[in-house]
């Protein structure tokens, strides 16, 4: 699913801005992890976490695309410092997850989730919004 986002990802930022796309993104991931922490089955679960992949599709290249323009910055430098943060994010999240996890849950322990998802909605406003059709031509 994540790679179908990918794919349909740069239609979308075009037609509707990165950060509309972002925070629709945000309400699939909280609306489909949430559903597999909810509804304990196997179809359930199956198709939670494919729509959190569908939902974070799109957030790290906008990410990436937001952080190359920090003003104030040389090229480059903000998708450096972004490339560093998000190396040090993918090493910590799994042992807080497993952390939470041997404290309580599995369940609570995956509620990190649908948390991102609300996160990607609060932060989505230093995104750009939708181009006018005049600065596109």
């Amino acid at each position: 699913m994540q790679f179908i986002g990918r794919m349909l990802g740069d239609r979308l930022v075009d037609r509707f801005g990165q950060r509309a796309v972002a925070r629709t993104g945000g309400v699939i991931v909280c609306v489909g992890m949430g559903s597999a922490l909810l509804i304990p089955s196997i179809p359930g679960t199956v198709v939670g976490f494919g729509l959190a992949g569908l939902g974070v599709a799109t957030l790290i290249p906008a990410a990436m695309h937001a952080a190359d323009e920090l003003p104030g910055f040389r090229p480059g430098s903000g998708l450096t410092i972004l490339a560093w943060l998000l190396r040090v994010g993918f090493l910590v999240s799994p042992p807080v997850v497993g952390a939470i996890a041997d404290a309580s849950s599995l369940r609570l322990g995956l509620l990190v989730v649908p948390l991102a998802g609300v996160l990607a909605v609060l932060f989505a406003g230093v995104l750009s919004g939708r181009a006018s059709r005049d600065a596109s031509r």
